[in-house]
C-alpha cells in the first residue's frame, strides 16, 4: 500500500517553495568523475518520490555479504553541492546547497518529530536497508544559500541534534558524502515524506552556537562517537594513508570486506554493519567496527581481543599469529614472523596488486594532469606483474613488456609502422610537450625509461630495449594496407584514361597500359614488398600543367619529390621509405653517370638497413614507386637501358578534367581501389611483346639527339639503293666522315652503337656495308689511319 503523503504528492506534483539547487551526480560510488548540475528542487523531490525496485527480497538482502549489499543498493547517487574538477574528495567540495543526513538508529515516529520541531522544507525517504522493525531513513533539506564545507558540518550536526544525534549515522556529516538514489528490495517498504515550507536559513543555525560555530569541540556528537574517540584510536595512523603493502591492503579491504573475504569462518555478521560475533566465543556482537577502518574485539577468547586492528593486522593475527609464539615480547610488529608472512600474503593478493598498480597509475595521471576514462583504466594486467615479497615490482623483462603494453598512459601509443619501418607514436605521451611529432626519438626513450623508473621502480636499459622491440612488434600496423583493405571500388574504370583525361596525352594503347601496370605494381609492392618492377613513367610537357601535382595527388600523404642523393644509399633510404610514390630528379639535367645510378636504383628491390633497437641489419624490401617529370622533349641519354623509362608526352590535347580541381582524394581512392581489383584478378605488370614495341617507340622518340648520329644522317645518303652501298673498314669510315678527332674509346664505341642501331654490323672481314656519302670523295682520297 502506498504511503499517503506519496499519493498526495503524486496527485499534486507541485512544490510551492521551489528554487535552483546545485548537486553533483555519479553513476556509482566508485565513479571518478562526478557531474555538477543545477536543477530545480522540485525536480529532485520528484526523483526521490520513486524508488528503484531490485529483484531480491528483503530477507535475501539481509543475508548477503556486505559487498553484495553495497552493489545492489548502488543505483547511482548524488552529493548535495558542487565538486571542484568533478572529483568526490573532501578537499574538492566547493559548497553545499542541501543537507543530507542518514538516520540509522531511529527511535519512534521521527516524522512526527520533524513536523513538530522544524519549520522548513524537508524530504524524507527510506534507504535500501530499511524495514519497519529496523528503520533506516534519509532526510534532505534545501538551504537558502550555499554553505562552505566547514559550515556544512556545523549546521548538519546541530540539525541532527534537534532530533537526537544518536539516531544519526556518525559519518553522515561529511561534506563529500554521497547519498544513493532511492532503491528498495522487491518486497520492501518504501517511505517518502515531504514538508513544503520555506528553505532552511543556515545562518540561523550557525548563530545557535553560543561560542561560535568554528570551534569544533562544541559540535554535537553521538555517544557512540565519543566512546570511539579514545586514546588508542587517536594514536593510530589512518590505515588508508599508510604506505607500502599495509596501506594498499587496507585500501583494498575494509574491515568488513576483509572479514567477508578471509574470516567468514571466524566471524558472523551482527545486528548491523558495525558488529560481528566471534564464532568460537560465548557472547554476541563483541567485535566492533569503527568507520570500517578499525576493529576492536571484546570477545575474551578472540586472538584480537583488546587489540585495535586495521584490516591488515586483523588478518595477520588470525592467519599467521601463531608464528609469533616464539618471538620476544618487545619485538616491533614489523619484525614479527607474522608480519613477514602477511606482507608476502598481501603482496601476492590479486586485488592488492590491482590497488597498488591502480594507485601508481592514478599518481602518474595526476602528476601529468591526464584524465583516463574508466574503460581505459584496466587493472586486470596488474595481476601478471611479478613482485617481490614486499610488493616491489621485479626488474625483469616480462614486467617491462607488461608495463609498456598495459599502463593506461602508454597502452597502444607506441607501435611499429611496417610501411616506414620506424617506431611511431600514436597518442599523447605524458613526458612530451609536443605531441604533434609522430616518430619515436631519443627523448622518448629517455622519457619512457624515467617514467617506468619513477612509477614502477625498475631500471635496466638492456631489458627496456628488449621490451620495446617486443611491444612495438606486437603493435605493428601498415597504414596503406589498412587503407587499401577498406576501399570498395565503385566499378567505374578510370586508370586507362588517367593521362588522357587529366593531362591531355594521346589516347593510345601505350598511354593506357603504362598507368595500369604502374599503379598495379604499386599495389603489389604494398602487399608483397620487393615485387620486381623496373619501370617509371616520365611525363614530358610544358611547365605548370600539373605533372608533379598529378603524381602528388596519387601518392596522397605518402609522396616525395625531395632531392635524393642516390649515391648515399643510407640517406636515400631515409627519404624513400614511408613513401608510396617518389618523383625522381629530371633526367635531362643528369650526367650520364647519374642516369646509371638512377637506373640501378629503379632496378633494386631491396636494401640493407639497421632498424631501431636492432642488433643486426635487416633486408628492407621496397614498397614505393618511381616516377618523373620533365619540360624537355628529349631527355633519354643512353643508347641502351631505356626500357626502364616510360615517357609520355602530355598536353598534346586539351585535358578533359583538371588535375587541380577534379582529381580529388575521393577520386584518387577509387583509382587505387580499381588498381587493387586489377591486382586481385591477376593483372600482369610485365610487358608483353607488343607492349614492349610500343614502349620502345616512345623511348626512341625521347632520346637526346647524338651529334655523331646526326652526322651520319646528314653525310650519308640513306635513300640510295642497296646496290650502291659499299664496304669500308671502321677506320675508313672515321676518316671518310672526317671524324678523326673522335677516336677516344667512348666515341668509337658510341659510333659502333649508332651503326648497330641502324642495322649496320661488321661482316666476317670486319667491314661495314655503308650507303654512299652525299658528294662522297673517292675512297682512294681517304687518308688511311691504322686502327
Amino acid at each position: 500500500m502506498k504511503d499517503k503523503t506519496l499519493e498526495e504528492f503524486n496527485q499534486k506534483r507541485r512544490i510551492k517553495y521551489d528554487g535552483q539547487i546545485a548537486l553533483a551526480t555519479g553513476r556509482n560510488k566508485t565513479s571518478k568523475q562526478w557531474k555538477n548540475k543545477n536543477i530545480l528542487y522540485s525536480a529532485l523531490v520528484e526523483k526521490l518520490s520513486t524508488t528503484t525496485r531490485t529483484p531480491e527480497t528483503y530477507a535475501e538482502y539481509k543475508k548477503m555479504p556486505k559487498a553484495d549489499r553495497d552493489r545492489i543498493k548502488d543505483v547511482g547517487g548524488f552529493v548535495g553541492g558542487s565538486l571542484k574538477n568533478g572529483r568526490r574528495k573532501a578537499e574538492n567540495v566547493a559548497n553545499r546547497t542541501l543537507l543530507t543526513l542518514d538516520l540509522d538508529y531511529v527511535n519512534g515516529d521521527v516524522w512526527s518529530s520533524i513536523e513538530l520541531l522544524w519549520d522548513f522544507s524537508v524530504v524524507m525517504y527510506s534507504t535500501h536497508t530499511h524495514a519497519s522493525d529496523n528503520q533506516r531513513l534519509r532526510i534532505v533539506i534545501p538551504l537558502s544559500r550555499p554553505v562552505l564545507p566547514d559550515e556544512y558540518q556545523a549546521i548538519a550536526r546541530m540539525i541532527a541534534d534537534d532530533l537526537g544525534i544518536d539516531q544519526f549515522d556518525d559519518t553522515t556529516y561529511e561534506p563529500c558524502r554521497l547519498m544513493y538514489w532511492p532503491s528498495t528490495s522487491s518486497d520492501g517498504e518504501y517511505i517518502f515524506k515531504v514538508q513544503d515550507l520555506p528553505w532552511l536559513n543556515p545562518d540561523e543555525i550557525l548563530e545557535r552556537y553560543t561560542f561560535g560555530w568554528q570551534d569544533v569541540s562544541y559540535w554535537p556528537e553521538s555517544s557512540r562517537a565519543r566512546a570511539k574517540l579514545n586514546s588508542a584510536i587517536k594514536k593510530q595512523e589512518d590505515p588508508l594513508e599508510k604506505k607500502g603493502v599495509i596501506g594498499a591492503f587496507c585500501r583494498t579491504y575494509s574491515i568488513s570486506e576483509a572479514i567477508a573475504e578471509f574470516l567468514s569462518d571466524v566471524y558472523s555478521a551482527g545486528a548491523d554493519d558495525t558488529r560481528y560475533t566471534y564464532l568460537e566465543g560465548s557472547t554476541t556482537g563483541g567485535l566492533v567496527v569503527y568507520d570500517d577502518k578499525f576493529s576492536f574485539s571484546h570477545h575474551g577468547t578472540d586472538p584480537t581481543s583488546g587489540i585495535l586492528c586495521n584490516a591488515f593486522d586483523l588478518i595477520r593475527i588470525h592467519k599467521f599469529g601463531e608464528l609469533d609464539d616464539n618471538a620476544k615480547e618487545d619485538t616491533p610488529a614489523n619484525r614479527l614472523p607474522s608480519f613477514t608472512k602477511m606482507t608476502e600474503f598481501a603482496s601476492g593478493d590479486k586485488r592488492v596488486k590491482e590497488t597498488i598498480g591502480k594507485e601508481r597509475m592514478e599518481k602518474a595521471q595526476e602528476d601529468f594532469d591526464i584524465v583516463v576514462s574508466d574503460e581505459e583504466m584496466s587493472t586486470e594486467w596488474l595481476e601478471e606483474l611479478q613482485v617481490s615479497d614486499k610488493g616491489r615490482v621485479l626488474n625483469i623483462s616480462d614486467n617491462y613488456v607488461l608495463i609498456i603494453d598495459n599502463e593506461p598512459l602508454l597502452k597502444s601509443k607506441i607501435a611499429y609502422n611496417e610501411f616506414t619501418n620506424k617506431i611511431v607514436v600514436s597518442g599523447e605521451l605524458p613526458w612530451r610537450k609536443n605531441n604533434d611529432l609522430s616518430e619515436w626519438n631519443d627523448t622518448d626513450d629517455a622519457g619512457l625509461r624515467t617514467f617506468i623508473e619513477k612509477y614502477y621502480g625498475i631500471s635496466n636499459i638492456s631489458k627496456y630495449n628488449d621490451a620495446i622491440s617486443l611491444v612495438v612488434a606486437k603493435n605493428s600496423f601498415h597504414p596503406i594496407k589498412h587503407l587499401f583493405n577498406n576501399l570498395k571500388w565503385d566499378k567505374v574504370q578510370r586508370i586507362e584514361t588517367l593521362l588522357i583525361d587529366y593531362l591531355g596525352a594521346e589516347d593510345t594503347l601505350y598511354t593506357r597500359f603504362i598507368m595500369k601496370k604502374w599503379l598495379v605494381a604499386g599495389v603489389a609492392r604494398i602487399y608483397r614488398p620487393g615485387t620486381k618492377f623496373d619501370h617509371m613513367p616520365i611525363l614530358s610537357g610544358p611547365q605548370g600543367i600539373g605533372k608533379s601535382t598529378f603524381f602528388k595527388k596519387l601518392g596522397m600523404d605518402w609522396f616525395s619529390d625531395n632531392n635524393i642523393d642516390l649515391k648515399d644509399t643510407k640517406k636515400a633510404i631515409e627519404v624513400l621509405r614511408g613513401k608510396l610514390i617518389v618523383e625522381m630528379a629530371e633526367l635531362s639535367n643528369m650526367k650520364r653517370a647519374d642516369v646509371e645510378v638512377t637506373k640501378n636504383f629503379i632496378t633494386r628491390i631491396e636494401f640493407e638497413a639497421r632498424p631501431a633497437y636492432g642488433k643486426r641489419n635487416i633486408i628492407l624490401l621496397i614498397q614505393w614507386l618511381y616516377c618523373g617529370t620533365t619540360n624537355d622533349k628529349e631527355f633519354l641519354k643512353d643508347k641502351t637501358g631505356n626500357r626502364r623509362f616510360w615517357p609520355v608526352d602530355v598536353k598534346i590535347n586539351e585535358p578533359k578534367k583538371s588535375v587541380f580541381k577534379d582529381l580529388s582524394r575521393e577520386v584518387v581512392l577509387q583509382i587505387w581501389a580499381e588498381a587493387i581489383e586489377l591486382y586481385r584478378v591477376g593483372y600482369t605488370i610485365t610487358l608483353n611483346e607488343e607492349e614492349e614495341k610500343h614502349a620502345k617507340v616512345q623511348q626512341e622518340l625521347h632520346m637526346e639527339t647524338d651529334e655523331l648520329e646526326q652526322i651520319l644522317e646528314d653525310k650519308l645518303n640513306w635513300d640510295a639503293p642497296k646496290e650502291q652501298w659499299d664496304k669500308y673498314t671502321f677506320t675508313e669510315i672515321v676518316v671518310g666522315l672526317n671524324l678523326t678527332d673522335r677516336q677516344s674509346g667512348y666515341a668509337r664505341q658510341n659510333l659502333k652503337t649508332i651503326l648497330a642501331k641502324k642495322g649496320i654490323e661488321q661482316d666476317s672481314r670486319r667491314k661495314y656495308k655503308m650507303p654512299p656519302r652525299i658528294m662522297l670523295k673517292a675512297i682512294n682520297d681517304f687518308e688511311v689511319v691504322s686502327e
